[in-house]
């Protein structure tokens, strides 16, 4: 009878997989919430007993916001932390330490809770520099399964579709929210966190040379892109920016160039296995392409080479010249390539999918332990006329929110809030069906509001 809590902020990187994991843990008397992340904070106040599964969870770096954890754990959840961005970071192992201390703190969590950890490297690194009561488990990312053979069918409509309309297209993945940041420029990114401090050295030449080299980085990928355009103008060229970066930047710079697109719409993955190659530099999206045997360009003619992101960058081959990358795509299209997964023992450490092929089946079990330790007799439900209720006064709550970020002259956070969760609607309760299908287990999905649906086992 208890409540599982699926929060989303991304909805193209975080959607299908949380449809897959919600079918996965259907049970009888057992309710999973997917929703918009704020409306599951909203639910949490009002539900009793289950399980929370993902990162959404402190407000702030390093766990150091605790009121939400504290109000789950006292309503009798237990956690599943599942970090989004683990393991893809840039520099080397120096480099990957900081920036585990400034994102988690496994610490905070209680012996009753869980960390699903994407490798070896961040469980052994997670357990060295403080006492650790919860359990960390190497589970790997699900969202990773979703490019195996066994889902292909899950996305076939709209992978022939994007086929249909652009052809044999180019995929181009950007991740540069230093250099190109969608919420407020610079601003956002030099102001003053509990992760960034210009009083301490060790931030600030983090902070600047990511930047810089992000900086370097954003003009290789765009004059590539002009490049490819000139040689190849039958072949479209889709440009897809991370969800963080400002769009329009990149519209700008191509406007009027009839076969570059800048599209950021809907799930990743139907792109990604749609298109006859990626490019990228530090995309963890190359890693999605690479398991799902696409071939993978990691370009970069400038920038700080040791701020490199080894785990996406270890993917595909990498180069460094225009010439090099035009002669690539050549081979390509003359399908003279051959897609070869990472298997060295650093990159098997840090990423466990490049072990295993069914990393869901181990957040299952993680989950499974979670829930069974929920006390059976604090346990509370919520009606549909409730649910009802809340997703009206999440609507009024998000109008309020984001009218005084208006009126303060930040509709970029609005912006930035709409471009990274779309709304639910009736092709969500198609894709879980979808998914149910495909595994073999019968669900209900219902849909309550365009933040919020959930899954029950029939």
């Amino acid at each position: 009878m208890s409540n599982f809590l699926f929060p989303i902020e991304t909805t193209a990187r975080e959607l299908d997989f949380k449809i897959m994991m919600s079918v996965l843990m259907a049970k009888k008397d057992r309710t999973i919430y997917v929703g918009d992340q704020q409306f599951i904070r909203t639910l949490s106040k009002v539900l009793k007993g289950g399980v929370f599964y993902g990162k959404h969870l402190f407000g702030k770096p390093m766990f150091s916001d605790k009121k939400y954890y504290t109000r789950l754990k006292e309503r009798n959840f237990k956690i599943v932390h599942l970090n989004e961005e683990g393991a893809v970071w840039p520099g080397g192992e120096k480099e990957w330490e900081y920036l585990m201390k400034q994102s988690e703190r496994p610490s905070v969590l209680e012996k009753d809770d869980f960390m699903a950890v994407w490798g070896e490297w961040q469980k052994n690194f997670d357990e060295s520099y403080e006492k650790v009561e919860a359990t960390i488990e190497v589970t790997g990312h699900p969202r990773f399964d979703l490019y195996n053979e066994k889902y292909k069918s899950y996305f076939a409509n709209e992978t022939e579709q994007l086929t249909k309309k652009y052809g044999d297209y180019i995929l181009v993945n950007t991740a540069f929210s230093y250099a190109n940041n969608g919420e407020d420029g610079v601003n956002f990114i030099f102001k003053p966190t509990i992760s960034y401090n210009s009083k301490d050295i060790d931030h600030r030449k983090y902070r600047f040379t990511r930047w810089k080299n992000q900086m370097f980085s954003v003009a290789d990928i765009v004059n590539l892109i002009n490049e490819i355009s000139l040689k190849h103008p039958d072949k479209k060229i889709i440009l897809r920016p991370h969800p963080s970066e400002n769009t329009d930047y990149y519209k700008a710079i191509f406007q009027n160039i009839d076969n570059v697109f800048v599209i950021y719409n809907g799930a990743v993955a139907p792109w990604i296995l749609g298109c006859k190659l990626l490019i990228h530099n530090g995309c963890t999206t190359a890693i999605e392409a690479t398991l799902a045997n696409k071939p993978v360009i990691n370009y970069s003619s400038n920038g700080d080479k040791d701020f490199d992101i080894y785990l996406a960058n270890i993917c595909g081959v990498t180069l460094s010249d225009t010439k090099e990358a035009l002669d690539y795509i050549d081979k390509v299209y003359d399908n003279k390539v051959k897609v070869i997964v990472p298997n060295d023992e650093k990159a098997n450490k840090l990423f466990y999918n490049f072990q295993s092929s069914d990393t869901a089946s181990l957040n299952k079990k993680l989950l499974e332990k979670a829930d069974n330790l929920v006390e059976t007799n604090n346990i509370q439900s919520l009606s549909n006329v409730l649910l009802k209720l809340l997703s009206i006064y999440h609507k009024i709550y998000l109008f309020l929110k984001y009218s005084y970020f208006f009126f303060k002259g930040k509709y970029k956070n609005y912006l930035d809030y709409k471009k990274r969760f779309v709304g639910f609607d009736n092709e969500v309760v198609e894709k879980v069906k979808r998914m149910a299908n495909l595994l073999d287990i019968d669900v209900e999905v219902v849909l309550v509001s365009k933040h919020l649906f959930y899954v029950k086992k029939r």
